[in-house]
């Protein structure tokens, strides 16, 4: 029972905690890595697949590529497999940590410790709930049974190293170069054991330098960097600032300002001091009595940190994730040791670490709250785009209502191809609410006219979704509505009688359109803004109809309340025709200028009840 209760407590204090990260969906770079299945047609394109350099040159072709594939082949968008098989890699995770830690502290109750001390962290969030940093928890797991196997290969002592726990080792080792490129550094840290801690005169702890050093040739001479700045290495003046940041993620919670107010600034930072004032006491004790294990517990932390330190424009709180091991191994040797050094000491100990989980439980409910919302609203948006596409196959699709959020959670790594979606809009003006990162293509891939997305959805072509409100809802109607009278609104110096558009614009006298163009009778008005300077001219653009000049040349006269602007006489039939006139001075800055045409004779076809003048397509003053 005791034995049950070592392994299952992390896991146990885990879901309790981070239970919401079950039901959180797909955002962000889980797309590009979704969608990579559908690029596999043959062996090569598999072998491409898994080891193509992508990513700003990554090739995790265990934790991102095969992962992805199988996954995506067996469960498609499903993301509850995704999210089990992150739990039960971290649980693996757990289990190898409070092992390790009761071999390094010779404490079972402080490796107890260090597992949930590990899993309470707000660091966890994003490993747990995003399927695109499951990288970080495999390559512990591959780390931590690297590292074990090794502890365990040592207790044999100066005699034969069991050959089972080489293997492991390596296996182990090997592996995590496909999980992470942070597995380089895990031949200092079986060094820094081997000689250090175990005091172990083992050579072949220099074999491990092998792979480590052809990976990191491979990547710094075969493969190309991506251009981002986000990604690129500075090692300069903010290094001190970085780790600083990754140290206060590690002891502390993350500052809770943001999510509950300024006050809980100042109860983070206090949590935050204690943690590290305890610990920074604790290690010079223990250095003090010759206890190089504790001093081990810092060099894991720092060591797996220092990769990710030259990245300014990237920090991140999940690189804290492999790090945070080895704090958590030297808080739960602290607490242990505390609770026996007597009543002060206890209290003492009581007192911090209740503060440190209580921040930390805080800051993961809202993280783990904001995470399902955050990728809930997404989810529902693509099974969305899926209704839609399944009723109305090669849609283009407008979407109204896109805030910030939704859109940050994965726009611009275009989910919709996964439902089938080829072409997606946001309603115009939205990309002013919107941060996009230019290295992934800003929002301009994402914008559309007015008179586009009307054009569009008149013709059938497209169907506009409102996602502001809970559920997306097809409002491709009453949208049609709105960007009709928005493109007429915006475009008052441009008419095209012939779409639907603009027929706010239309006076008495027209008839309904037919094919993109539209009869007039023997007189019809139209509504332009004026001209904006003097010099400007109307230009009207229509359609001679050899049944209106059968009877001969037809003439048309056009003005401007009621004053003649100009005059013409159409000869030539069956042809498409521009009729030119320069406008008054006074017509200059006016909101609105009523056109009137006027035809010299009307025509009844056989069977047609209309009298009919001439076909006309545009108006415009330009």
């Amino acid at each position: 029972m005791k034995r049950a209760a070592y392994f299952l407590a992390a896991p146990a204090l885990c879901i309790a905690i981070y239970w919401r990260a079950f039901f959180a969906w797909f955002t962000n770079d889980d797309f590009p890595w979704l969608a990579l299945r559908s690029q596999i047609h043959s062996l090569h394109d598999f072998a491409l697949a898994l080891f193509s350099p992508q990513a700003q040159g990554t090739v995790r072709f265990l934790s991102e590529r095969l992962y992805f594939i199988v996954m995506y082949s067996l469960f498609g968008l499903y993301a509850g497999p995704f999210r089990a098989a992150a739990f039960l890699v971290w649980f693996a995770d757990l289990a190898l940590a409070s092992l390790i830690g009761t071999k390094l502290t010779r404490s079972r109750a402080a490796g107890l410790w260090a597992g949930l001390l590990w899993t309470s962290s707000y660091a966890l969030l994003t490993p747990l709930s995003w399927a695109s940093a499951f990288n970080q928890l495999l390559c512990a797991l591959c780390l931590l049974t690297a590292f074990y196997a090794r502890i365990r290969s040592l207790e044999s002592g100066t005699g034969p190293r069991p050959v089972r726990w080489s293997v492991l080792e390596w296996t182990a080792y090997l592996l995590g170069f496909g999980a992470l490129e942070l597995t380089v550094m895990y031949p200092l840290i079986a060094t820094l054991y081997t000689w250090g801690v175990a005091k172990h005169k083992d050579r072949s702890v220099i074999a491990l330098f092998v792979p480590a050093a052809i990976f990191a040739g491979i990547h710094a001479l075969l493969i190309p960097r991506g251009e981002s700045d986000i990604y690129r290495a500075h090692v300069d003046s903010r290094l001190p600032a970085t780790f600083l940041t990754y140290l206060k993620w590690t002891l502390g919670p993350s500052p809770l300002e943001d999510i509950f107010g300024p006050q809980w600034h100042v109860r983070g930072l206090a949590a935050t001091w204690m943690v590290g004032l305890a610990l920074a006491a604790f290690l010079l004790w223990k250095l003090r009595t010759g206890e190089s294990t504790a001093l081990f517990c810092v060099a894991w932390f720092l060591v797996f940190l220092a990769p990710v330190l030259p990245l300014p424009n990237h920090i991140s709180d999940y690189y804290v994730t492999i790090p945070l091991a080895g704090m958590a191994w030297l808080g739960g040797w602290a607490l242990v040791s505390a609770w026996r050094s007597g009543v002060f000491a206890r209290a003492v100990a009581v007192i911090i670490a209740a503060s440190f989980l209580a921040a930390s439980f805080a800051e993961v409910d809202a993280g783990t709250r904001y995470f399902l919302r955050r990728s809930s609203r997404l989810r529902q948006l693509i099974r969305a785009v899926e209704q839609t596409e399944a009723r109305h196959p090669g849609s283009v699709l407008i979407l109204h209502g896109v805030d910030n959020e939704l859109f940050q959670a994965g726009f611009q790594d275009n989910p919709f191809r996964l439902a089938g979606a080829q072409r997606v809009y946001m309603t115009p003006g939205t990309e002013v609410e919107v941060i996009a990162r230019q290295d992934l293509g800003g929002s301009e891939r994402f914008r559309i006219a007015p008179q586009d997305a009307a054009e569009l959805i008149e013709s059938g072509q497209a169907r506009a979704l409102d996602v502001s409100n809970g559920v997306p809802r097809d409002v491709t109607k009453s949208y049609l509505a709105v960007m009709e009278a928005v493109a007429a609104g915006e475009h008052r110096s441009f008419v095209d009688v012939g779409l639907a558009r603009y027929a706010s614009l239309l006076g008495p006298g027209w008839y309904d359109a037919e094919n993109g163009y539209r009869w007039m009778g023997r007189a019809s008005i139209v509504r332009l803004a004026g001209p904006e300077a003097a010099g400007e001219r109307l230009y009207a653009a229509g359609y001679a109809a050899p049944s209106a000049l059968a009877s001969g040349p037809l003439p048309i006269e056009l003005r401007v309340g009621g004053a003649l602007i100009g005059s013409s006489i159409l000869r030539k039939p069956d042809e498409h025709f521009v009729l030119d006139f320069a406008l008054p001075v006074e017509t200059v800055g006016k909101k609105e200028l009523e056109i009137s045409v006027t035809v010299g004779r009307t025509f009844r076809p056989p069977g047609d009840p209309r009298d009919l003048g001439i076909v006309f397509g545009t108006f415009e003053i330009r």
